[in-house]
């Protein structure tokens, strides 16, 4: 008996899609803006006053008035000397009796110049010194706008993660089955029926 056998392998392709995790990260990230603080700063500028008047009084630099004062007590002072002087010499002369030289006194005191010395400095005085004025005033401003602290505002972005994940897979793809193909191929055939 003749026969014809003939078979066909099955084919198929696998097609695998191996898993995958992507992930992209951002960092955090803080924003800070920050405004120079300002200070208001107002001045006066201090004045020394130094008075030197009673010193260049002493050494003889007065004004006209002050010089004037000096003179009139001066000449007040000498006028009245000169009347106690003659007062004691009229006084001296009515006791005349009592004692014969008293002109020849007279004469000698006053044909004497008595002078007067001593030691001293110029000026005696010390200048007066006096500080007028002089002020310093400091105002920091407020520079505060909505949402900031002496002038410091941030903005905060938190951090993120993005990620994707693939799953893995197999396909498998038949690309022809498997077949077995039996035929007869004589001419005798014996049937029994």
């Amino acid at each position: 008996m003749l026969l014809q056998i003939r078979t066909s392998p099955a084919r198929y392709e696998l097609q695998i899609t191996h898993a995958k995790l992507e992930w992209k990260v951002r960092n955090a990230e803080l924003h800070i803006r920050q405004k120079p603080p300002l200070v208001k700063i107002d001045t006066e500028q201090p004045v020394l006053d130094i008075d030197q008047y009673q010193c260049f009084a002493e050494s003889g630099l007065k004004n006209n008035l002050d010089q004037a004062r000096e003179y009139a007590q001066k000449g007040y002072r000498n006028v009245l000397q000169y009347i106690a002087k003659e007062a004691r010499d009229g006084d001296a002369m009515a006791k005349i009796g009592h004692k014969a030289n008293i002109m020849l006194d007279i004469i000698k005191r006053d044909a004497r110049t008595m002078h007067e010395f001593g030691m001293g400095t110029m000026p005696k005085s010390r200048p007066t010194v006096e500080l007028i004025g002089g002020t310093l005033t400091l105002e920091a401003e407020n520079n505060n706008g909505p949402g900031e602290i002496n002038g410091v505002s941030g903005t905060y972005i938190p951090w993120d993660i993005e990620y994707k994940y693939t799953p893995w897979d197999v396909k498998i793809i038949m690309l022809s089955y498997g077949s077995v193909d039996i035929k007869y191929v004589g001419n005798n055939v014996d049937t029994y029926i």
